[in-house]
């Protein structure tokens, strides 16, 4: 039998007017320059979209119904409307775009430069691009404070990591990291900041109140991102040995290490349906991890190279 949301879509109506929530990964295919959409629920996916050239980073705007997409080859942001899962706009940049976040309000789009070492931060609904922040070398991840008021910058090449400040867009600080730092994530209450270190095999932590690291936590073989669980455990993409290490923040310890398909990449929690989604580069395939049994529980098949690099994981209420 098919489920209510599907026969109202058979239907034609809108869920949000059904007042029924939907849940969304948008995967993008860096091999074939594609985005993936995958409902969450049905744990399969609904749609590819055609968006530019070697498609890396996603942001999603929950208020506005919106993805933003970097496509470093394409250089420029593909836009994505979450209620028709189309292509509503492309946004030409001067620059190859790797790491992309979004403010809380959704008018300011924050742009890493990957050759150069700035931050454009761009208007959301014009494309207008307001300031160039000048940062480390190589910048990739990007995380915005709680509050909005900072935005941590993870310079690959320079091994460090830049806080600006979001009223100014002024660097206001440089924080010396380990080796190729790329991922960020924050602990749910905000006040670490977690930097993957890919090199030294290694997560930083940072106090964001006083900008110092204040812990280093061992990771697998080259990690490349991190999210964290509502319980405080953190979860870690390891490349180079093709497993996600599960970490207790608190105690610093290691619960347990999943193995995954190859090439894990990004990550995201989805706190909704209590499971990890991990992009696994080499086998085109998203991993799904129960976090509570923290059990690899399914594979869904997605595009050539799938990256997922950001917060990928939306809903459309």
């Amino acid at each position: 039998m098919q489920s209510l949301k599907a026969l109202l879509c058979l239907a034609g109506f809108s869920l949000p007017l059904c007042g029924l929530a939907a849940n969304y990964a948008y995967i993008t295919n860096q091999g074939e320059h594609t985005v993936s959409v995958i409902d969450i629920e049905q744990q399969q996916v609904i749609k590819t979209l055609a968006v530019g050239k070697a498609p890396v980073g996603v942001t999603i705007d929950q208020q506005q119904h919106k993805v933003y997409v970097s496509n470093v080859e394409g250089r420029s942001l593909s836009v994505i409307d979450m209620l028709s899962q189309q292509v509503i706009n492309t946004i030409p940049l001067s620059i190859s775009p790797v790491g992309i976040t979004l403010n809380k309000t959704g008018d300011r789009l924050y742009v890493a430069d990957w050759y150069h070492a700035n931050v454009l931060v761009i208007a959301a609904d014009s494309g207008k691009t307001l300031a160039e922040i000048e940062v480390g070398k190589a910048p990739g991840g990007l995380q915005l404070s709680s509050d909005g008021a900072m935005l941590y910058v993870a310079n690959r090449d320079s091994n460090d990591v830049s806080v600006v400040d979001t009223h100014t867009n002024k660097q206001m600080h440089r924080i010396k990291v380990g080796q190729h730092p790329f991922g960020l994530g924050l602990s749910q209450d905000g006040q670490q900041l977690l930097v993957v270190n890919v090199y030294s095999n290694s997560i930083h932590v940072i106090d964001t109140r006083s900008n110092q690291v204040v812990n280093t936590l061992e990771t697998g073989n080259h990690p490349y991102c991190v999210t964290t669980d509502r319980s405080g455990r953190l979860f870690v993409t390891n490349t180079g040995e093709d497993s996600v290490n599960v970490i207790d923040l608190a105690s610093q310890k290691l619960i347990r290490k999943i193995r995954v398909p190859g090439t894990p990449e990004g990550i995201a929690y989805d706190a909704e349906h209590e499971q990890v989604l991990v992009a696994s580069w080499m086998d085109n395939v998203i991993a799904v991890i129960d976090s509570q049994s923290l059990t690899l529980k399914k594979e869904i098949k997605v595009g050539s190279q799938p990256r997922a690099f950001g917060q990928f994981t939306g809903s459309v209420r």
